[in-house]
């Protein structure tokens, strides 16, 4: 693919902002991946009820759903390197599309390789949206603006809470998968002009093959690209342990609220809300103080520092604490605990390889991912050994303190590209 030479004014050599339609292209993208990747849960209740399985079943369709992302992260560079990071993303989108439609059949074996799938299409949205991003985006904007196109994940779950369960109301399952199919369908029509603009060039990379997916050299790729490089490795394991604390939170937020502090199903998805909405005003501002200082990796030891606290104050909150101060925690929490995605992979792409953006983020994404799916695994096994919340949340909390030791530190002078 022919690479883009950005300079102050915007990209590709051109005045104005020639960054703002990669930077739309991808937020929609996200923003519709992560659509497609809260279905499951957000229509767990009639799903499960439908296919006659157990309403915890919907734990076991996310982990599916990451299983599928990470498969794409670990062999999927070829198919990028072969149409391109556009074509790459807009394919993906296809594909969550059919595992939409796959799961309208009732089979608990179709329903899994349905979720797999959706997983499967979003999987590019990372590695081929850094490497648009990049590409297009002036170095010292790029913290805010790969923050801004890491606000779809949580953009993305609102619109899965506020469209789908109407949908499942007044039309049944099969229209909310129906919807929900037609959205990912008209958002690849609608990135495609763009991709004339931003992936110009045709096919580069050789033919694709299983050969290729599957050869040892392609999968092996994404983790040796992050040791080719000082501190990539440093810092995807402090994204890693973040992702632990992230997945923690979102996964059992709803459960201590209603377990440990005695709140209706109600009140607590209110806070939950509150603290995905605050999630994506954090992602964009952290992105923003990280331009604005001139340091990523001080962005995110500050960032790890106060996701600690939080987690900390919820494992000491006596049950009795007022509401309005648990929202408030959740509001931090999600500036913070949520909030620190974009500024990780931006830094990931700004120190990544030349040439090598994909594969570094791929890398980097896939120990996210793994926090993302052991995290809640391990802190579900500590709550049931201790018959307790607090004692994994401790655990929790000093493990990302600890992340904040990881990275290694930049300056104003690192902003630019090596």
């Amino acid at each position: 693919m022919a690479t883009a030479e950005i300079d102050d004014r915007g990209g590709a050599g051109t005045p104005g902002r020639a960054w703002l339609a990669p930077l739309l292209l991808t937020l929609a993208v996200q923003s519709v991946a992560s659509f497609l990747l809260r279905l499951p849960p957000t229509v767990g209740p009639i799903l499960t009820a439908e296919r006659g399985v157990s309403p915890a079943a919907v734990g076991y369709l996310s982990g599916a759903a990451m299983i599928g992302s990470m498969l794409f992260l670990l062999a999927g560079a070829p198919l990028m390197e072969r149409v391109g990071s556009v074509r790459t993303l807009q394919i993906g989108l296809v594909a969550g599309a059919f595992g939409v439609a796959l799961m309208a059949l009732p089979s608990g074996p179709v329903l899994i390789a349905a979720v797999v799938l959706m997983g499967l299409g979003y999987g590019p949205s990372t590695p081929a949206g850094s490497d648009i991003l990049h590409r297009f985006v002036p170095p010292h904007r790029q913290a805010l603006v790969f923050s801004i196109k890491q606000a779809g994940v949580p953009i993305g779950g609102v619109l899965a809470g506020l469209i789908l369960p109407p949908l499942v109301e007044h039309g049944g399952l099969t229209a909310a998968l129906a919807v929900s199919a037609l959205i990912a369908l008209a958002t690849v029509l609608a990135v495609q002009p763009v991709r004339r603009r931003v992936d110009p060039a045709g096919p580069e990379g050789p033919p694709l093959t299983l050969a290729r997916f599957l050869s040892p050299d392609n999968l092996l790729t994404p983790i040796l690209v992050l040791r080719s490089t000082p501190g990539l490795v440093r810092l995807a394991l402090s994204g890693l342990m973040l992702a632990v604390s992230q997945g923690v939170w979102i996964a059992f937020l709803v459960t201590i609220l209603v377990d440990r502090f005695g709140l209706g199903l109600i009140a607590a998805g209110g806070l939950f809300a509150i603290m995905q909405t605050a999630g994506i005003v954090g992602r964009i501002g952290l992105g923003w103080i990280a331009d604005r200082i001139g340091s990523g990796t001080l962005t995110l030891r500050v960032a790890a520092g106060l996701s600690a606290a939080c987690t900390l104050a919820l494992a000491l909150l006596p049950a009795t604490t007022p509401i309005p101060l648990v929202a408030m925690l959740c509001t931090l929490a999600g500036a913070t605990v949520t909030g620190w995605n974009g500024v990780q992979i931006a830094e990931v792409a700004r120190i990544s390889p030349r040439g090598r953006v994909r594969e570094t983020a791929a890398g980097a994404t896939l120990l996210l991912f793994t926090g993302y799916v052991l995290g809640p695994m391990a802190f579900a096994l500590a709550v049931s050994a201790t018959h307790g919340y607090a004692g994994p949340l401790l655990a929790v909390a000093l493990l990302t303190a600890v992340s904040a030791l990881v990275p290694r530190g930049t300056t104003g002078a690192d902003v630019s590209r090596p």
